[in-house]
């Protein structure tokens, strides 16, 4: 056999169908991984809601109207800190801080990994643990626990004695949002208004998940004895009186007055039941300056669609239409120990009454308290009843004395919420519900995604690059 025989059959080998066949597998898996990292490198590029899209049912990852309303509207620079070590990131929080920051330039997240800022430790962070959020401008700062964010509502306490009882913790809600939105409202706020809770008559102290939401709403809480003071206090936005179980001193129903003629504003709750039902005529002359008095009993509603099952004392009131109650329409409040508020037939024309809950034309007022029954009886005052009123006065050019009274126990903590954001003049109020956790959806942090991208996006294409290069030289070399 020649030269130029041998010559040939090498020629030929590397022309075969196998070798180009498997060199063109090769060009093309190089370019679809080229073209799949440069997609990956510009998907990281695109904003978080064009990327990652909320697929729970609870709308978990997702941030609702209130929100956005308020925070496109800062003009403040905001900085939020999120501790936690490299590595641990919760892709719950980081999710919904990246929507933040694409909502408001003025919005800068930073991690504190908090085994190597330790310098930021201080003062009121000094308690701080991983989870744990600060949301901080050039006016003042908030500090966001890990309970806060999923355990809303609850105090460590309450969350220590639950784990106590049942050997685990509630139900998680996740609350980041509630958190977060309050949090920027509070640190770019000029002024706080001040609301000050009456003491000194007995009265009931509210519920911490009642100041936590007046607190959410960047207001704060002071307390006020008017025996101790000439006058209510000028930093005053509006006057909390809870169900005293006495009576105000002439004294203080003139300090009192003063105020609300000058362009005051008051909440009053009341109910029927225990120390309430002690006559009170100092505060009742207040209340009758504007036109408004109690109705003797205690109101039963007739109609079961509006009361609890099988307890027509817990009633299920419908909503006035009224800036206080536009957010709570469709929604239900369940309140006890109800009375009416009976508005006088000659009330001063300025004097503006516009009912925020009221019963149905089937309810009725129980004014034989002793009696047996709770069925209906001859002398029973036949509905329908207010059982919460919002008053307006107008005081001079440019105020306006305001008074909501609500009366039975029981509201939700957005009515007390909207009631003073009217009274204080507060725009945007927040009413924002926890969010349940989706059990079902998988979460993994960035350590885990970095190993995940590594497997999907390079080691299995240099491996099937490989295999594939290893299966073409076998096949040359034959």
């Amino acid at each position: 056999m020649g030269v130029n025989d041998m010559s040939n059959k090498s020629s030929m080998k590397f022309n075969t169908k196998y070798l180009k066949t498997g060199g063109y597998s090769v060009i093309v898996s190089v370019i679809a991984i080229a073209i799949v990292i440069v997609l990956n490198l510009l998907v990281n590029q695109l904003p978080a809601s064009m990327t990652q899209f909320d697929t729970t049912s609870t709308d978990m990852h997702s941030i609702g109207e209130d929100t956005k309303n308020i925070v496109k509207a800062i003009k403040d620079d905001v900085t939020i800190y999120y501790i936690e070590e490299h590595g641990n990131e919760d892709s719950s929080i980081e999710n919904i801080l990246s929507k933040y920051k694409e909502l408001n330039k003025k919005i800068t997240v930073k991690q504190i990994d908090p085994a190597i800022n330790i310098a930021f430790f201080t003062g009121d962070r000094a308690e701080l643990t991983p989870g744990c959020l600060v949301v901080e401008s050039e006016k003042r700062s908030r500090n966001i626990t890990y309970y806060d964010i999923y355990y809303n509502g609850y105090t460590e306490e309450d969350l220590t004695n639950y784990s106590y009882y049942y050997g685990t913790l509630p139900a998680a809600t996740f609350s980041a949002e509630k958190c977060l939105t309050s949090a920027i409202k509070y640190v770019t706020t000029d002024v706080l208004p001040v609301i000050y809770t009456l003491k000194g008559h007995g009265e009931v102290s509210l519920d911490v998940a009642y100041t936590e939401a007046i607190k959410a709403e960047s207001m704060q809480i002071k307390e006020l004895n008017l025996s101790t003071v000439e006058a209510v206090p000028g930093d005053c936005d509006s006057i909390l009186i809870c169900a005293p179980s006495s009576d105000l001193t002439e004294e203080e129903t003139e300090k009192l007055l003063n105020y609300l003629k000058s362009g005051g504003t008051l909440m009053y709750i009341s109910y029927y039941g225990g120390n309430s039902k002690t006559d009170k005529p100092n505060l009742a002359s207040v209340l009758s300056y504007y036109g408004l008095s109690n109705q003797k009993g205690y109101v039963v509603e007739g109609d079961s669609s509006h009361t609890y099952p099988n307890n027509p004392t817990y009633i299920i009131p419908s909503y006035g239409n009224h800036s206080i109650t536009k957010k709570l329409i469709g929604t239900n409040m369940v309140l006890v120990g109800c009375q009416g508020i009976v508005t006088s037939a000659d009330i001063r024309s300025s004097v503006i009454v516009t009912p925020l809950l009221y019963t149905t034309d089937k309810s009725y007022s129980k004014i034989n308290t002793e009696s047996t029954t709770i069925s209906k009886e001859d002398g029973d005052v036949d509905g329908p009843f207010n059982i919460a009123v919002a008053v307006s006065e107008a005081v001079g050019v440019d105020k306006e004395t305001q008074i909501v009274w609500i009366n039975g126990m029981g509201m939700e903590t957005s009515f007390l919420v909207n009631s003073f954001a009217w009274m204080c003049d507060v725009e945007d109020s927040i009413t924002i519900s926890p969010k349940a956790e989706e059990s079902l959806t998988l979460e993994i942090n960035s350590a885990q995604s970095t190993l995940l991208t590594w497997v999907f996006a390079v080691i299995i294409p240099l491996v099937t690059i490989g295999t594939g290069f290893v299966i073409w030289y076998r096949r040359r070399s034959k």
